[in-house]
Order: structure tokens, then sequence, then C-alpha cells
């Protein structure tokens, strides 16, 4: 896949980071553009325009969008008990990063998983999944209730009854995603 990107320097240069990681590549005669707002839209071109505050919303949006067809990426293999298990995002509350590793809980079990947070932040975005702290990446599908926190936090109780908290960080997204 390659993209043509009309931002400041600073922007070209995260999203040339971000992008390389995904083996996609800038080049000017792209039919795709990757315009920051304040920049010309290209006439005859596809264009996606984002804030420059929002970058990465454009990788997770090209990132979902090239791998959408591949069914590996639509799955996760976990490790519990010395089994392996092929478990759909569906069926994942949440995928938490923690002292003993990469972990994804089901409503019945959790398993060791070897992706990073930040690799199926982007690939299952579309899929309804949401940052929610340094440490947690939580599937909206699953949440029971959202109880307001103090200091701008939420906590999130899932339909297996566990409770996860929003940082005042990750806040905002969740509002803006759930139009609270």
């Amino acid at each position: 896949m390659m993209v043509q990107l009309l931002c400041s320097t600073k922007v070209y240069e995260k999203l040339k980071q971000e992008l390389s990681k995904y083996q996609i590549e800038i080049k000017q005669d792209s039919e795709l553009v990757l315009v920051e707002k304040g920049y010309d839209i290209p006439s005859g071109k596809l264009s996606v325009v984002f804030d420059a505050i929002d970058y990465m919303d454009v990788i997770k949006l090209l990132v979902s969008g090239v791998r959408e067809n591949v069914h590996f990426m639509n799955t996760l293999t976990g490790l519990s008990d010395n089994k392996f298990a092929v478990i759909e995002p569906r069926d994942v509350l949440y995928l938490e990063a923690g002292p003993e590793g990469m972990m994804a809980y089901t409503k019945s079990n959790h398993y060791s998983i070897k992706e990073t947070l930040q690799y199926y932040e982007n690939i299952w975005a579309a899929k309804g999944f949401i940052r929610i702290n340094k440490s947690q990446l939580v599937n909206l599908l699953h949440v029971k209730e959202i109880i307001p926190w103090f200091n701008s936090r939420y906590v999130l109780r899932m339909d297996n009854h566990a409770e996860l908290e929003v940082s005042k960080m990750f806040s905002k997204k969740l509002r803006n995603t759930l139009k609270m």
C-alpha cells in the first residue's frame, strides 16, 4: 500500500515512523492522500483529512482496512493450561499488559498471548476495541455499565463482573467514541 502525506514536518515524521511498521510506503504520486487539517485537499485523489492530534487514528484506519480480509488478523491465539486456543475478537472482553506478559480475558478464561497491546489497538479498533489506560484495551461490546469516577475518570463494569478503570488521559476518547 502507498499513501501521499500532506502535513506539517512534525506530523510527517510521526506518520512516516508508524507507516513503516506496517510496510505502508509514502509516495508523492499515490492515489490515497492523508491530509492534515489546514492543508489543501488535492483534487482527483482519495483523501483522508485528519486532525494532527489524532494522527494515530489515521494509522488505525489504514491498518484495519489493509488487513480486513486476512483471517488470522481477525483472531488471536492464546495459551492456557498448556493448550492453545484460537479466539474470535467478539469473545475477548479485554486485553491487558501486565507483569506476566500480555493476557486476553474471555468470559470463562484468560490466555497468555504474544502480540503487544499497540498491535491489537491498531488492528481491532474497527471492531470496537478502545484503549482505556496504559495497560488495558477493552471490547466495548462487553461493557455492561459505565460508572463516573472522581477526577474525570470512569470505571467500566464488564459482563463478567470485572471492573476496569478508565484513566483521565483516555476518558475523553471514551466519551467521544460513545458520544457521552
